[in-house]
Protein backbone atom coordinates (compact mmCIF):
# COMPACT_ATOMS: atom_id res chain seq x y z
CA UNK A 1 0.00 0.00 0.00
CA UNK A 2 0.92 3.39 -0.80
CA UNK A 3 3.05 4.88 1.71
CA UNK A 4 2.59 2.14 4.36
CA UNK A 5 5.89 0.54 4.45
CA UNK A 6 7.70 2.50 7.09
CA UNK A 7 4.65 0.73 9.26
CA UNK A 8 6.82 -2.76 8.73
CA UNK A 9 9.93 -2.27 11.16
CA UNK A 10 11.36 -5.32 9.53
CA UNK A 11 11.09 -3.84 6.05
CA UNK A 12 13.92 -1.50 6.44
CA UNK A 13 16.50 -4.02 6.39
CA UNK A 14 14.59 -6.35 4.04
CA UNK A 15 16.82 -8.85 1.66
CA UNK A 16 15.13 -7.55 -1.41
CA UNK A 17 15.88 -4.01 -0.70
CA UNK A 18 19.36 -5.02 -0.16
CA UNK A 19 19.80 -7.39 -3.09
CA UNK A 20 18.73 -4.47 -5.56
CA UNK A 21 21.04 -1.98 -4.00
CA UNK A 22 23.81 -4.29 -4.58
CA UNK A 23 22.62 -5.12 -7.98
CA UNK A 24 22.83 -1.24 -8.95
CA UNK A 25 25.92 -0.88 -7.17
CA UNK A 26 27.92 -3.82 -8.81
CA UNK A 27 26.05 -2.64 -12.39
CA UNK A 28 24.19 -6.19 -12.78
CA UNK A 29 21.27 -7.38 -14.04
CA UNK A 30 18.08 -9.37 -11.89
CA UNK A 31 15.15 -10.27 -12.58
CA UNK A 32 12.18 -9.27 -10.19
CA UNK A 33 8.71 -9.77 -10.73
CA UNK A 34 6.17 -6.92 -10.52
CA UNK A 35 5.46 -7.27 -7.04
CA UNK A 36 8.67 -7.30 -5.82
CA UNK A 37 9.66 -4.05 -7.95
CA UNK A 38 6.27 -1.95 -6.69
CA UNK A 39 7.34 -3.02 -2.81
CA UNK A 40 11.02 -1.74 -4.06
CA UNK A 41 9.88 1.79 -5.34
CA UNK A 42 7.15 1.74 -2.70
CA UNK A 43 10.09 1.63 0.10
CA UNK A 44 11.96 4.41 -1.67
CA UNK A 45 9.22 6.80 -2.14
CA UNK A 46 8.20 6.00 1.95
CA UNK A 47 11.73 7.20 2.99
CA UNK A 48 11.97 10.05 0.71
CA UNK A 49 14.93 8.62 -1.08
CA UNK A 50 13.48 9.84 -4.61
CA UNK A 51 16.73 9.21 -6.98
CA UNK A 52 16.81 5.89 -6.39
CA UNK A 53 12.61 5.20 -6.50
CA UNK A 54 13.66 6.43 -10.13
CA UNK A 55 15.95 4.16 -10.42
CA UNK A 56 13.52 1.52 -9.32
CA UNK A 57 11.45 2.75 -11.15
CA UNK A 58 13.08 3.13 -14.68
CA UNK A 59 14.36 -0.60 -14.33
CA UNK A 60 10.53 -2.18 -13.71
CA UNK A 61 9.65 -0.06 -16.67
CA UNK A 62 12.21 -1.89 -18.35
CA UNK A 63 10.71 -5.76 -17.61
CA UNK A 64 7.36 -4.79 -16.59
CA UNK A 65 6.44 -2.03 -19.31
CA UNK A 66 2.88 -3.02 -19.22
CA UNK A 67 2.12 -3.53 -15.71
CA UNK A 68 -0.18 -1.08 -14.43
CA UNK A 69 0.68 -1.31 -11.17
CA UNK A 70 4.18 -0.10 -12.18
CA UNK A 71 2.50 2.90 -13.85
CA UNK A 72 0.66 3.72 -10.73
CA UNK A 73 3.90 3.65 -8.98
CA UNK A 74 5.05 6.14 -11.66
CA UNK A 75 2.29 8.19 -10.65
CA UNK A 76 3.11 8.30 -7.21
CA UNK A 77 6.88 9.40 -8.22
CA UNK A 78 5.70 12.39 -9.94
CA UNK A 79 3.42 13.30 -7.02
CA UNK A 80 5.96 13.35 -4.83
CA UNK A 81 8.38 14.91 -6.94
CA UNK A 82 5.43 17.56 -7.13
CA UNK A 83 5.51 17.18 -10.82
CA UNK A 84 1.57 17.97 -11.05
CA UNK A 85 1.14 18.66 -14.34
CA UNK A 86 2.74 15.19 -15.52
CA UNK A 87 0.70 13.44 -13.04
CA UNK A 88 -2.14 15.46 -14.25
CA UNK A 89 -2.03 13.44 -17.65
CA UNK A 90 -1.28 10.31 -16.21
CA UNK A 91 -4.40 10.50 -13.78
CA UNK A 92 -6.15 10.89 -16.93
CA UNK A 93 -5.17 8.08 -18.51
CA UNK A 94 -4.87 5.75 -15.92
CA UNK A 95 -8.22 6.56 -15.14
CA UNK A 96 -9.27 4.38 -18.10
CA UNK A 97 -7.45 1.40 -17.30
CA UNK A 98 -7.33 1.50 -13.32
CA UNK A 99 -10.06 -0.20 -11.62
CA UNK A 100 -10.61 -0.48 -7.76
CA UNK A 101 -6.42 -0.12 -6.84
CA UNK A 102 -6.35 1.76 -3.60
CA UNK A 103 -2.91 3.16 -4.43
CA UNK A 104 -4.03 4.87 -7.45
CA UNK A 105 -6.97 6.34 -5.05
CA UNK A 106 -4.70 7.82 -2.80
CA UNK A 107 -2.17 9.21 -5.75
CA UNK A 108 -5.10 11.52 -6.63
CA UNK A 109 -6.28 12.39 -3.00
CA UNK A 110 -2.39 13.71 -2.31
CA UNK A 111 -2.43 15.05 -6.09
CA UNK A 112 -5.26 17.10 -5.13
CA UNK A 113 -4.12 18.15 -1.62
CA UNK A 114 -0.81 19.64 -3.22
CA UNK A 115 -3.31 21.87 -5.45
CA UNK A 116 -4.97 23.00 -2.30
CA UNK A 117 -8.27 21.21 -3.41
CA UNK A 118 -8.58 19.68 -0.21
CA UNK A 119 -12.70 18.98 -0.74
CA UNK A 120 -11.72 16.91 -3.67
CA UNK A 121 -8.47 15.08 -1.62
CA UNK A 122 -10.68 14.24 1.24
CA UNK A 123 -13.58 12.45 -1.09
CA UNK A 124 -10.83 10.56 -2.45
CA UNK A 125 -9.32 9.55 1.20
CA UNK A 126 -12.59 8.82 1.89
CA UNK A 127 -13.17 6.25 -0.83
CA UNK A 128 -9.52 4.82 0.57
CA UNK A 129 -10.53 4.43 3.53
CA UNK A 130 -13.52 1.97 2.98
CA UNK A 131 -11.15 0.05 0.68
CA UNK A 132 -8.11 -0.48 2.68
CA UNK A 133 -7.44 -2.46 5.54
CA UNK A 134 -4.90 -0.08 6.79
CA UNK A 135 -6.73 2.70 7.75
CA UNK A 136 -4.28 4.55 10.52
CA UNK A 137 -2.10 6.28 7.64
CA UNK A 138 -5.31 7.43 5.81
CA UNK A 139 -6.99 8.52 8.97
CA UNK A 140 -3.97 10.72 9.44
CA UNK A 141 -4.41 12.14 6.08
CA UNK A 142 -8.32 12.59 6.21
CA UNK A 143 -6.94 15.17 9.94
CA UNK A 144 -4.62 16.64 8.38
CA UNK A 145 -6.75 17.62 5.05
CA UNK A 146 -9.63 18.83 7.32
CA UNK A 147 -7.04 20.62 9.53
CA UNK A 148 -5.88 22.23 5.78
CA UNK A 149 -9.72 23.26 5.39
CA UNK A 150 -9.89 24.58 8.98
CA UNK A 151 -12.45 22.21 9.70
CA UNK A 152 -10.81 21.68 13.35
CA UNK A 153 -13.83 19.42 14.51
CA UNK A 154 -13.46 17.22 12.01
CA UNK A 155 -9.49 16.89 12.01
CA UNK A 156 -10.41 15.91 15.49
CA UNK A 157 -12.58 13.24 14.64
CA UNK A 158 -10.13 11.11 12.76
CA UNK A 159 -7.10 11.40 14.58
CA UNK A 160 -9.11 10.43 17.71
CA UNK A 161 -10.14 7.50 15.14
CA UNK A 162 -6.59 6.50 14.87
CA UNK A 163 -6.05 6.75 18.41
CA UNK A 164 -8.56 4.17 18.72
CA UNK A 165 -7.05 1.97 16.66
CA UNK A 166 -3.65 2.18 18.06
CA UNK A 167 -3.55 3.90 21.26
CA UNK A 168 0.11 4.35 21.20
CA UNK A 169 -0.01 6.47 18.28
CA UNK A 170 1.96 9.46 19.16
CA UNK A 171 1.44 11.52 16.32
CA UNK A 172 -2.19 11.17 16.11
CA UNK A 173 -2.37 12.00 20.20
CA UNK A 174 -0.40 15.28 19.39
CA UNK A 175 -2.12 15.91 16.23
CA UNK A 176 -5.32 15.77 18.84
CA UNK A 177 -3.38 18.22 20.66
CA UNK A 178 -2.80 20.81 18.32
CA UNK A 179 -6.47 20.54 17.29
CA UNK A 180 -7.62 21.38 20.94
CA UNK A 181 -4.74 24.31 20.77
CA UNK A 182 -5.94 25.81 17.52
CA UNK A 183 -9.45 26.65 18.68
CA UNK A 184 -8.30 27.31 21.88
CA UNK A 185 -10.31 24.60 24.13
CA UNK A 186 -7.49 24.22 27.37
CA UNK A 187 -9.67 22.90 29.47
CA UNK A 188 -11.36 20.33 26.93
CA UNK A 189 -8.02 19.27 25.50
CA UNK A 190 -6.94 18.58 29.57
CA UNK A 191 -9.86 15.84 29.49
CA UNK A 192 -8.76 14.63 26.31
CA UNK A 193 -5.54 14.02 27.83
CA UNK A 194 -6.76 12.48 31.23
CA UNK A 195 -8.74 10.07 29.28
CA UNK A 196 -5.77 9.29 27.46
CA UNK A 197 -3.71 9.00 30.30
CA UNK A 198 -6.39 6.68 31.67
CA UNK A 199 -5.92 4.39 28.73
CA UNK A 200 -2.22 5.02 28.18
CA UNK A 201 -0.29 5.93 31.67
CA UNK A 202 3.08 5.26 30.84
CA UNK A 203 2.81 7.80 27.82
CA UNK A 204 5.60 10.56 28.66
CA UNK A 205 4.54 12.63 25.67
CA UNK A 206 1.16 12.46 27.24
CA UNK A 207 1.81 13.68 30.83
CA UNK A 208 4.29 16.35 29.70
CA UNK A 209 1.38 17.37 27.46
CA UNK A 210 -1.15 17.32 30.14
CA UNK A 211 1.56 20.12 32.02
CA UNK A 212 1.89 22.06 29.09
CA UNK A 213 -2.36 22.80 28.93
CA UNK A 214 -1.98 23.24 32.31
CA UNK A 215 0.57 25.98 31.95
CA UNK A 216 -2.10 27.48 29.24
CA UNK A 217 -4.63 28.30 31.89
CA UNK A 218 -2.18 29.08 34.54
CA UNK A 219 -2.53 26.56 37.12
CA UNK A 220 1.09 25.82 37.64
CA UNK A 221 0.64 23.34 40.84
CA UNK A 222 -1.39 21.00 38.50
CA UNK A 223 1.04 21.86 35.80
CA UNK A 224 4.35 20.77 37.78
CA UNK A 225 2.51 17.74 38.66
CA UNK A 226 1.85 16.68 35.47
CA UNK A 227 5.49 17.53 34.32
CA UNK A 228 6.64 15.16 36.98
CA UNK A 229 5.03 12.44 36.27
CA UNK A 230 6.91 12.80 32.86
CA UNK A 231 10.24 12.37 34.19
CA UNK A 232 9.27 9.82 36.39
CA UNK A 233 8.57 7.94 33.13
CA UNK A 234 11.27 9.08 31.26
CA UNK A 235 13.61 10.47 33.95
CA UNK A 236 16.74 11.86 31.43
CA UNK A 237 13.48 14.27 29.97
CA UNK A 238 15.66 18.05 30.38
CA UNK A 239 12.28 19.48 28.32
CA UNK A 240 10.13 18.23 31.71
CA UNK A 241 12.58 19.24 34.12
CA UNK A 242 12.90 22.77 32.74
CA UNK A 243 9.51 23.12 32.60
CA UNK A 244 9.36 21.82 36.38
CA UNK A 245 11.43 24.58 36.88
CA UNK A 246 9.55 27.36 35.30
CA UNK A 247 6.08 26.46 37.27
CA UNK A 248 8.50 26.51 40.62
CA UNK A 249 10.14 29.67 39.45
CA UNK A 250 5.90 30.85 38.68
CA UNK A 251 4.96 29.60 42.30
CA UNK A 252 7.68 31.69 43.78
CA UNK A 253 9.63 28.47 44.44
CA UNK A 254 13.10 29.83 43.32
CA UNK A 255 15.25 28.27 45.77
CA UNK A 256 13.78 24.62 44.38
CA UNK A 257 13.75 26.26 40.65
CA UNK A 258 17.13 26.13 40.88
CA UNK A 259 17.66 22.81 42.36
CA UNK A 260 15.86 20.94 39.59
CA UNK A 261 17.79 23.55 36.84
CA UNK A 262 20.97 22.30 38.32
CA UNK A 263 19.77 18.28 38.15
CA UNK A 264 18.83 18.75 34.60
CA UNK A 265 22.29 20.47 33.98
CA UNK A 266 23.95 16.98 34.59
CA UNK A 267 21.84 15.28 31.92
CA UNK A 268 22.58 18.15 29.63
CA UNK A 269 26.19 18.04 27.55
CA UNK A 270 25.63 21.92 26.23
CA UNK A 271 23.99 22.92 29.19
CA UNK A 272 24.74 26.66 28.07
CA UNK A 273 20.38 27.99 28.16
CA UNK A 274 20.33 26.06 31.75
CA UNK A 275 22.96 27.88 33.30
CA UNK A 276 21.23 31.13 31.67
CA UNK A 277 18.25 29.71 33.81
CA UNK A 278 20.18 29.31 36.66
CA UNK A 279 21.20 32.85 36.89
CA UNK A 280 18.08 34.50 35.61
CA UNK A 281 16.70 32.57 38.87
CA UNK A 282 19.40 34.00 41.04
CA UNK A 283 18.63 37.33 40.50
CA UNK A 284 15.11 36.72 41.32
CA UNK A 285 16.43 36.10 44.85
CA UNK A 286 18.73 39.22 44.38
CA UNK A 287 21.88 36.75 44.88
CA UNK A 288 23.62 38.85 42.34
CA UNK A 289 27.04 37.01 42.57
CA UNK A 290 26.11 33.94 42.01
CA UNK A 291 23.72 35.14 38.88
CA UNK A 292 26.76 36.26 37.34
CA UNK A 293 29.13 33.28 38.04
CA UNK A 294 26.04 31.45 36.15
CA UNK A 295 26.18 33.77 33.08
CA UNK A 296 29.65 33.35 33.14
CA UNK A 297 29.39 29.55 32.96
CA UNK A 298 26.55 29.79 30.57
CA UNK A 299 28.99 32.35 27.82
CA UNK A 300 31.54 29.85 28.75
CA UNK A 301 29.37 26.83 27.41
CA UNK A 302 27.88 28.92 24.40
CA UNK A 303 29.73 32.38 23.20
CA UNK A 304 26.80 32.36 20.90
CA UNK A 305 24.49 32.81 23.79
CA UNK A 306 23.29 36.56 23.50
CA UNK A 307 20.69 36.32 25.83
CA UNK A 308 23.33 35.43 28.80
CA UNK A 309 25.41 38.31 27.82
CA UNK A 310 22.11 40.16 27.90
CA UNK A 311 21.69 39.61 31.56
CA UNK A 312 25.39 40.05 32.64
CA UNK A 313 25.08 43.25 31.32
CA UNK A 314 22.71 43.77 33.46
CA UNK A 315 23.80 42.88 36.39
CA UNK A 316 27.31 44.38 35.95
CA UNK A 317 25.06 47.67 35.20
CA UNK A 318 22.83 47.52 38.37
CA UNK A 319 26.01 47.32 40.18
CA UNK A 320 27.41 50.88 38.64
CA UNK A 321 30.14 49.13 36.29
CA UNK A 322 28.89 50.84 33.36
CA UNK A 323 32.08 50.29 30.96
CA UNK A 324 31.75 46.39 31.84
CA UNK A 325 28.17 46.51 31.22
CA UNK A 326 28.72 47.98 27.58
CA UNK A 327 31.14 45.55 26.75
CA UNK A 328 28.63 42.78 27.32
CA UNK A 329 26.07 44.39 25.55
CA UNK A 330 27.97 45.21 23.04
CA UNK A 331 28.67 41.91 22.23
CA UNK A 332 24.54 40.95 22.82
CA UNK A 333 24.10 42.77 19.80
CA UNK A 334 26.50 42.00 17.86
CA UNK A 335 25.10 38.04 18.33
CA UNK A 336 21.22 39.33 17.70
CA UNK A 337 21.57 42.97 16.06
CA UNK A 338 17.35 43.53 15.82
CA UNK A 339 17.06 43.21 19.26
CA UNK A 340 15.37 46.40 20.41
CA UNK A 341 16.00 46.01 23.94
CA UNK A 342 19.64 45.37 23.80
CA UNK A 343 19.85 48.89 21.94
CA UNK A 344 17.70 50.30 24.75
CA UNK A 345 20.13 49.00 27.25
CA UNK A 346 23.31 50.30 25.12
CA UNK A 347 21.67 53.83 24.89
CA UNK A 348 21.16 54.15 28.40
CA UNK A 349 24.68 53.09 29.51
CA UNK A 350 26.33 55.28 26.12
CA UNK A 351 24.75 58.27 28.24
CA UNK A 352 25.94 57.01 31.49
CA UNK A 353 29.15 57.39 30.76
CA UNK A 354 28.41 60.55 28.83
CA UNK A 355 28.97 59.06 25.03
CA UNK A 356 26.34 60.97 23.96
CA UNK A 357 27.13 60.90 20.37
CA UNK A 358 27.02 57.27 20.44
CA UNK A 359 23.95 57.22 22.64
CA UNK A 360 22.83 59.05 19.54
CA UNK A 361 23.55 56.42 16.71
CA UNK A 362 21.90 54.14 19.06
CA UNK A 363 18.66 55.63 19.05
CA UNK A 364 18.58 56.16 15.04
CA UNK A 365 18.56 52.11 15.78
CA UNK A 366 16.08 51.80 18.16
CA UNK A 367 13.67 54.52 15.90
CA UNK A 368 14.66 51.77 12.77
CA UNK A 369 13.57 48.83 14.87
CA UNK A 370 10.41 50.13 17.18
CA UNK A 371 9.15 53.15 15.38
CA UNK A 372 5.48 52.77 16.49
CA UNK A 373 6.76 53.43 20.04
CA UNK A 374 6.47 57.07 21.48
CA UNK A 375 8.64 57.32 23.93
CA UNK A 376 11.34 56.19 21.87
CA UNK A 377 10.90 59.50 19.58
CA UNK A 378 10.25 61.58 22.79
CA UNK A 379 13.91 60.68 24.36
CA UNK A 380 15.65 60.70 20.54
CA UNK A 381 14.56 64.38 20.55
CA UNK A 382 15.50 64.46 24.60
CA UNK A 383 18.80 63.50 23.71
CA UNK A 384 19.35 65.79 20.53
CA UNK A 385 18.30 68.94 22.65
CA UNK A 386 20.63 67.92 25.09
CA UNK A 387 23.46 67.57 22.07
CA UNK A 388 22.24 71.18 21.10
CA UNK A 389 21.20 69.88 17.31
CA UNK A 390 17.89 71.56 17.86
CA UNK A 391 17.44 71.89 14.13
CA UNK A 392 17.64 68.14 14.03
CA UNK A 393 15.07 67.79 16.74
CA UNK A 394 12.73 69.55 15.58
CA UNK A 395 13.08 66.92 12.72
CA UNK A 396 12.47 64.33 14.74
CA UNK A 397 9.60 65.98 16.90
CA UNK A 398 7.84 66.90 13.84
CA UNK A 399 7.80 63.50 12.54
CA UNK A 400 7.10 62.38 15.46
CA UNK A 401 3.86 64.38 16.17
CA UNK A 402 2.88 63.08 12.96
CA UNK A 403 3.03 59.82 14.22
CA UNK A 404 1.45 59.93 17.59
CA UNK A 405 0.27 63.75 18.53
CA UNK A 406 1.32 63.44 21.77
CA UNK A 407 1.52 67.32 23.26
CA UNK A 408 4.48 66.72 25.13
CA UNK A 409 5.73 66.56 21.99
CA UNK A 410 5.11 70.12 21.21
CA UNK A 411 6.22 71.43 24.78
CA UNK A 412 9.62 69.82 22.90
CA UNK A 413 9.09 71.59 20.15
CA UNK A 414 8.30 74.75 21.90
CA UNK A 415 11.76 74.26 23.80
CA UNK A 416 13.70 73.81 20.22
CA UNK A 417 12.32 76.71 18.47
CA UNK A 418 13.07 79.06 22.00
CA UNK A 419 16.51 77.51 21.60
CA UNK A 420 16.74 78.66 17.99
CA UNK A 421 15.70 81.83 19.15
CA UNK A 422 12.59 81.37 16.63
CA UNK A 423 10.30 82.84 19.22
CA UNK A 424 6.94 83.55 16.86
CA UNK A 425 6.75 79.69 16.28
CA UNK A 426 7.84 78.88 20.17
CA UNK A 427 4.76 80.52 21.24
CA UNK A 428 2.56 78.86 18.74
CA UNK A 429 3.78 75.39 19.92
CA UNK A 430 3.43 76.16 23.17
CA UNK A 431 0.10 77.29 23.06
CA UNK A 432 -1.30 74.44 21.79
CA UNK A 433 0.69 72.52 24.20
CA UNK A 434 -1.22 74.13 26.52
CA UNK A 435 -4.44 73.70 24.72
CA UNK A 436 -3.80 70.10 24.20
CA UNK A 437 -2.21 68.89 27.33
CA UNK A 438 -2.48 71.74 29.99
CA UNK A 439 -1.78 68.51 32.86
CA UNK A 440 1.88 69.00 31.53
CA UNK A 441 2.43 72.20 31.56
CA UNK A 442 4.06 72.73 35.15
CA UNK A 443 6.02 69.64 34.82
CA UNK A 444 7.48 70.93 31.48
CA UNK A 445 8.04 74.32 32.75
CA UNK A 446 10.32 72.34 35.34
CA UNK A 447 12.09 70.26 32.66
CA UNK A 448 12.60 73.37 30.31
CA UNK A 449 13.61 76.43 32.13
CA UNK A 450 13.01 78.45 29.07
CA UNK A 451 9.55 78.15 28.41
CA UNK A 452 8.97 80.60 31.70
CA UNK A 453 12.10 82.43 31.75
CA UNK A 454 11.53 83.51 28.01
CA UNK A 455 10.37 87.40 28.08
CA UNK A 456 7.97 86.78 25.54
CA UNK A 457 5.91 83.86 27.16
CA UNK A 458 6.11 84.83 30.71
CA UNK A 459 2.76 87.28 30.54
CA UNK A 460 1.18 84.34 28.64
CA UNK A 461 2.52 81.48 31.10
CA UNK A 462 1.31 83.64 34.28
CA UNK A 463 -2.26 84.29 32.69
CA UNK A 464 -2.85 80.50 32.40
CA UNK A 465 -1.58 79.64 35.82
CA UNK A 466 -3.54 82.23 37.49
Amino acid sequence: MLYLYLMEDDFLDNELIERFEEMIENNESLYYDSDELEDIIGYYLDIGDLPYAKIALDYAKKIHSDSIDIQVKELEYYVEMDELFIASEMIEDLKKVVTDNVDFTLAQAKYWSLKGMHKIAIKFYEDALENSDEKDFILHCLGNEHMASNNIGKALYYFKSAIELNIEDEIAFAACVDCFNEIHKHKECIDFINQYIDLNPYSAEAWFELGVQYLMIKDYEKAYEAFDYSVVILPKSINAMMQMGFCLEQLGKYEEAIEIYKEAKTFDDTAAYIHLKIGQTYLKINEDFKALKSLHNAIHEDPQLDKAWYEAALIYEQTGNYSEALHYINRAIELDNINVAYYKRKAYLNIQLGYLEEAQITYHKIIQLESGKFLNWYAFAELQIILGEYQSAVKTILKAYHKFSKPALLYQLSTCYFLLNYKKEGIEALQKAKSLGPDLLEEMLEKYPILKNNNDTEQYIDNKLN
